[in-house]
């Protein structure tokens, strides 16, 4: 009796086995998983913080251009004034350059890698042409369109654009 029970004995315990490398088969699937998500949603995460940034920067435009709206004379009636990081302080209008530094510049908190700012005057909303005749009031359509590749390594390529009407 004794050779069937050690038998029977024998067989258990590689059950057991086997149930122990099923149970962390499945853990390690879980687990991959589990990292699997953590990839996708870090990125994304970053994606989102560049957009939101983008919108406080529109803000900010568009606080500039109600307190200075003269700076519109500056880059001139239905033109596309184009700012980098490398011509930003020479071509950009002095009362811009805060703005755009925090953009182009790395460290600051709304730093977007790989950005471009593209300021586009154009007629208003009410189908008149620009003018800019007077500096101290122009009348103008504006568009800010932001460009940068988005994520800490610079990835796909993303716009927002902004538009606003000035002296209207």
């Amino acid at each position: 009796m004794k050779p069937a029970a050690m038998h029977h004995t024998l067989r258990q315990a590689g059950m057991s086995l086997i149930s122990v490398l099923v149970a962390i088969v499945i853990f390690g699937l879980g687990m991959l998983s589990i990292a699997s998500l953590y990839g996708l949603a870090v990125p994304a995460q970053t994606a989102n913080e560049e957009a939101i940034d983008t919108a406080a920067i529109g803000n900010q435009f568009w606080s500039t251009l109600q307190a200075s709206p003269q700076f519109i004379a500056q880059i001139g009636a239905n033109t596309t004034a184009t700012y980098s990081p490398s011509n930003y302080l020479s071509a950009a209008p002095t009362v811009l350059q805060p703005m755009l530094g925090s953009i182009f510049s790395s460290g600051q908190p709304m730093f977007l890698p790989g950005a471009s700012v593209q300021i586009t005057t154009k007629a208003g909303a009410d189908g008149n042409p620009c003018d800019v005749s007077n500096p101290a009031a122009p009348t103008c359509g504006v568009q800010m369109t932001i460009q940068w590749a988005s994520g800490k390594g610079g990835g796909e390529l993303r716009t927002q654009t902004f538009n606003y009407q000035v002296g209207f």
